[in-house]
């Protein structure tokens, strides 16, 4: 039996706070309403939760990695204060089109979190609110897929659902269903 455990690589801007855009700065950041309550279903399923967030704002000279790790040092603070955990923080601060091997929906991030974590890919699953998020789901070898939240954009086998609580329901549900059967 493998002792790998199952990630859920999760988009922070526009899944798990607000997106204003480019979130660079505590003032910016605002959690969104079904944030904790999804965060801390995928927890109670055995999730890892890792955080796996594109943040071009640094490679366009808009913010440094320092208020990346501001911003996302008070998200985690904020979690915390209502009982839920982030396991990892990956951050991508390239630009698209830089050609980096993390910014999604390259695996990079996926890849470098698994191999720090010991997370099973086969069991793993992407929750975000664009289209490259979905997209990981394919190259990260993402055994789970993926869920699209609040933006309706679908694609293959990515379902779009309202909010992050709903999405973790059924990544939830796709780990129970990914169970090897005990009873034999």
């Amino acid at each position: 039996m493998s002792t790998l455990r199952p990630g859920a690589f999760l988009d922070r801007d526009g899944t798990i706070n607000v997106d204003h855009g480019y979130v660079t700065a505590v003032a910016d950041l605002e959690l969104l309403p079904c944030a904790v309550k999804g965060l801390a279903i995928l927890a109670d399923a055995g999730f890892v939760l890792v955080v796996v967030t594109n943040q071009s704002a640094v490679g366009r000279g808009w913010a440094t990695l320092d208020d990346v790790a501001e911003v996302n040092a008070e998200l985690a603070r904020r979690l915390s204060a209502r009982g839920v955990r982030i396991d990892a923080w990956q951050v991508c601060p390239h630009e698209p089109g830089a050609g980096c091997r993390c910014r999604k929906p390259e695996p990079g991030m996926v890849h470098d979190a698994a191999a720090d974590l010991g997370l099973d890919l086969t069991r793993s699953v992407i929750i975000g609110d664009k289209l490259s998020d979905a997209q990981l789901a394919v190259t990260g070898n993402l055994g789970l897929g993926a869920v699209v939240v609040g933006s309706g954009e679908q694609m293959d086998d990515a379902v779009a659902v309202a909010d992050l609580a709903e999405a973790a329901r059924i990544a939830a549900a796709r780990l129970a269903e990914s169970a090897p059967d005990s009873s034999s």
